[in-house]
């Protein structure tokens, strides 16, 4: 336990700018973009916007019901840019370890290959997305009395209203209650990740893309010159689809084909966090994320063998 514990540290020492400083720097300008209104109200905002505003006074209780079922939402773009570094970081974790010569001096510590790919498994799929929800939670959080102090110079008060509002405590909850909902559908893309950088010589992310969209346009031609009958619609989205796209978040509503709708709150506009966390746990029902998580099974297995064949490059 506790080597695992050493081997996470080193893991965030190591990319303490992706995992930490990435996140910090978005939620920074995002922050920013939402100050410049209240700064600069009467400047950046319209008339007509004043006269939606005024419109407000006499609601601050659905207006303070809505802000508290959306506010979370602005993760969104903090949530993205995850994405993107857990796909780079499981490219490169492997891959950098061997170009660097770094792997022969970890093959002489008593660490265990297992260990070693277990660690980046677990910052990339745990590690990486708790960071970044805590902090996409907190500037949601702020984002939100920015904007109620905005909406209160114009003599728009929601702070009561928020307050007692028991949503404004449950959607981060709710959202952190995906985690391991998330973990289970992105297991597919990372077991790829991590078998690329394993693996691959050089030019891991060209290998990483390459391989799933080549096969897919092979196919596509096969269906098109001489197998009418062939349906690559499957592969596009259960091999292609959940080999790069499962360590986006909500990935699993596309491929268990959810309407969106359901994630509304039925005659409002406010999102309903709980309804989507209640879907995203029902997906555990669907043979499609077991298949995928033996699959991912299967490729860890060979990423630890080649990382014990593998030397440096």
């Amino acid at each position: 336990m506790k080597t695992m514990i050493y081997l996470l540290r080193r893991e965030f020492w190591e990319h303490k700018g992706m995992f930490l400083w990435t996140p910090l720097a978005s939620a920074s300008a995002m922050l920013l973009v939402f100050v410049l209104p209240v700064i600069f109200g009467k400047t950046l905002l319209k008339e007509r916007h004043f006269a939606r505003i005024a419109s407000m006074r006499d609601h601050t209780a659905l207006v303070g019901d809505v802000l508290a079922r959306v506010y979370m939402m602005f993760t969104g773009p903090i949530l993205a840019v995850m994405a993107f570094i857990i796909f780079f970081y499981c490219l490169g974790c492997l891959y950098d370890d061997r170009r660097d010569r770094s792997i022969l001096f970890w093959k002489s510590l008593p660490v265990s290959d297992v260990e070693t790919v277990l660690s980046k498994l677990l910052t990339a799929c745990v590690v990486v997305p708790v960071i970044f929800l805590l902090i996409g939670t907190a500037m949601s959080f702020i984002m939100m009395v920015i904007v109620s102090i905005g909406l209160a110079t114009q003599d728009v008060y929601l702070f009561k209203d928020l307050l007692l509002n028991k949503t404004l405590y449950l959607s981060p909850l709710q959202v952190f209650g995906m985690l391991p909902v998330y973990v289970l559908w992105a297991l597919p893309s990372l077991g790829w990740l991590l078998l690329v950088s394993s693996w691959a010589r050089s030019k891991v992310f060209l290998w990483a893309i390459g391989v799933p969209l080549m096969s897919l346009l092979l196919l596509t031609m096969a269906q098109t010159i001489q197998f009418q009958s062939l349906d690559v619609s499957w592969f596009a989205d259960l091999i292609v689809g959940r080999g790069l796209g499962g360590i986006v978040p909500g990935s699993w509503v596309h491929f268990e084909h959810i309407p969106y709708e359901t994630a509304f709150r039925p005659g409002t506009n406010g999102v309903d966090f709980g309804a989507v966390l209640s879907i995203s746990w029902n997906t555990l029902s669907s043979p499609q994320i077991w298949w995928g998580v033996l699959a991912a099974t299967l490729m860890f297995y060979m990423t630890i063998r080649l990382r014990r064949w593998r030397e440096a490059e």
